[in-house]
């Protein structure tokens, strides 16, 4: 039976390359045998990231499905199968200088990803162009303010250090990405105001040729 490995991890078939990342780590941390987790779902989570993390195999599987690689799985016997080790991951870190159990290692490869927190704050146009203060929690219920300034373009971001999700190490940070709402409708005055504002933004432009 064919598998369909953009459903075992989550992701659709326009997923990027990152967002299927961040769905595997995921499921990783979640389905891992040291953490308790179950370990047939952590084979298959890890088999369809290997399909899905290469061009060339996804591009194979997209095309013919789970088949082709079946076929080819290998040798029996060699711990291997479709690309991912299906035995005792310890055995893997311990081959690279001891570093340490398998879930310390992904709490130090992953913790750091995970306690990130971001968030997008909507801001008005005037907000933008002149600076304001927002106020707002985060999932945790923390209150944060952040200072804007004038001029802050859409999609720009400012990061709060120490305000994410606690990790072994301490805290991650907190990303805010500004977006700037442009209104859909106007009142009569607001119009005149920005028929005003065009004009001296025209007369500026012709000021630069004399």
């Amino acid at each position: 039976m064919s598998k369909d490995y953009y459903q075992i991890l989550g992701v659709n078939k326009n997923s990027s390359a990152e967002e299927i990342k961040k769905a595997y780590r995921k499921l990783a941390l979640k389905h891992h045998p040291d953490k308790g987790g179950n370990q047939e779902k952590f084979k298959e989570i890890n088999e369809a990231y290997q399909i899905l993390s290469n061009t060339q195999k996804r591009a194979q599987y997209d095309q013919f499905g789970s088949a082709g690689f079946e076929q080819g799985a290998g040798s029996q016997g060699s711990g291997f199968h479709q690309g991912y080790y299906s035995g005792n991951m310890d055995d893997i870190f311990s081959n690279f200088g001891g570093f340490g159990r398998t879930s310390d290692i992904f709490e130090d490869f992953f913790g750091q990803a995970f306690s990130q927190i971001q968030v997008e704050i909507p801001i008005k146009l005037t907000q933008a162009i002149l600076g304001t203060k927002i106020q707002f929690q985060i999932e945790n219920g923390e209150t944060i303010v952040l200072e804007i300034p004038p001029g802050t373009q859409d999609g720009q971001s400012f990061k709060m250090r120490g305000k994410g999700r606690k990790h072994r190490k301490g805290k991650g940070d907190l990303i805010a990405t500004i977006r700037v709402e442009i209104p859909k409708k106007i009142t009569q005055e607001e119009k005149k105001l920005y028929e005003k504002i065009r004009e001296i933004e025209e007369k500026k432009k012709s000021w630069k040729f004399w």
